[in-house]
């Protein structure tokens, strides 16, 4: 049996940021069309942190795989990613696994996409101020995804560690781009605010965010975790990746919802719903627009196709015989 192997420089090569919000839609449209096989992803916890096994398949364009996760906080101490992945490619009709490629910058690059992807169909036409919480690899692709659809011109960094906001500031080109440490200044005025932490506490005053803002969130994964607040919650209209997956991982919107603040109709639609023309996204220009993503395979497997496409046009990677 043969198998293309991709490394993390492969995957760049093959598919840039525009490509993966494209993907996004695709993937998205057919997860809420109901077009697409997806099982909840299995957790596997240890005491350093949770590895996820995730597969799915898009029936209409055939493609289908499985990544699997890992995420452990205290790799940073390590002096390595907190994130390592790899996603396995399969082929539908022969089940033949058809190549192994690094899914660690697949995972930031796809998770971006969305974002890229929410922040085209729910932000003002007019957002040019980012305020961006967090400063590592999702900071940077959530950025550079929301750069690719809006005509960004200020952005402003909040991070935990200081330097890390600045490292991600000097490095940003074409923008004006601050570290700013105070929570409440970095959202005043800010069109677009993006959440990408590890928190498990609110990171901002959600009632304190300015009408018209779109937000978007995207680091907290587990039920414990809530980097937006209910005061957000009440207030947003709430566009999800799916509804059946954040009302098992979102903390931020899950944890409002057994508090008795809200209930699950707070949820408007899934972005699939959106992109279908189902439901509409942004409704007025002062409305507040959340959007929340825990993740979801069809991501990976949309842009994983795309990948492989590429490397097989293009020569990428190393085929071996297993």
């Amino acid at each position: 049996m043969q198998i293309r192997i991709l490394s993390a420089d492969d995957v760049r090569a093959c598919v840039d940021m525009p490509a993966a919000i494209d993907a996004m839609r695709e993937a998205f449209a057919a997860l809420s069309a109901q077009e697409a096989t997806v099982p909840m992803r299995l957790a596997l916890e240890t005491e350093h942190g949770v590895s996820l096994f995730m597969p799915a398949h898009l029936r209409e364009s055939g493609n289908a795989g499985a990544k699997v996760v890992s995420v452990n906080p205290g790799n940073a101490a390590r002096g390595l990613p907190a994130i390592h992945a790899v996603v396995l490619v399969l082929d539908v009709l022969t089940g033949r696994p058809t190549a192994l490629m690094d899914g660690t910058w697949l995972t930031a690059l796809r998770t971006g996409a969305v974002g890229g992807l929410a922040a085209d169909l729910l932000a003002r036409s007019d957002a040019k101020t980012v305020a961006l919480f967090g400063a590592g690899v999702q900071a940077r692709t959530q950025l550079e995804a929301v750069r690719c659809v809006r005509e960004i011109t200020e952005v402003r960094v909040v991070s935990r560690s200081g330097a890390s906001a600045d490292r991600l500031a000097g490095e940003v080109v074409g923008v004006r781009a601050v570290r700013v440490d105070d929570a409440n200044e970095a959202i005043e005025g800010a069109d677009i605010i993006i959440a990408a932490t590890s928190s498990s506490t609110p990171v901002f005053d959600g009632a304190r965010v300015e009408p018209g803002t779109h937000v978007t969130g995207v680091g907290s994964y587990t039920l414990d975790m809530r980097e937006v607040d209910t005061a957000l919650v009440q207030r947003a209209r709430i566009i999800v990746d799916q509804r059946e997956a954040v009302m098992e991982e979102a903390g931020d919107i899950v944890g409002p919802i057994r508090d008795g603040v809200v209930d699950e109709t707070v949820i408007i639609a899934e972005i699939g719903e959106v992109v279908l023309g189902r439901v509409p996204g942004r409704t007025a220009d002062s409305e507040i627009t959340f959007f929340k993503s825990v993740g979801n395979a069809v991501q990976d497997v949309a842009v994983a196709a795309r990948v492989l496409a590429a490397a097989e046009s293009e020569g990428h990677g190393l085929v071996v015989d297993l």
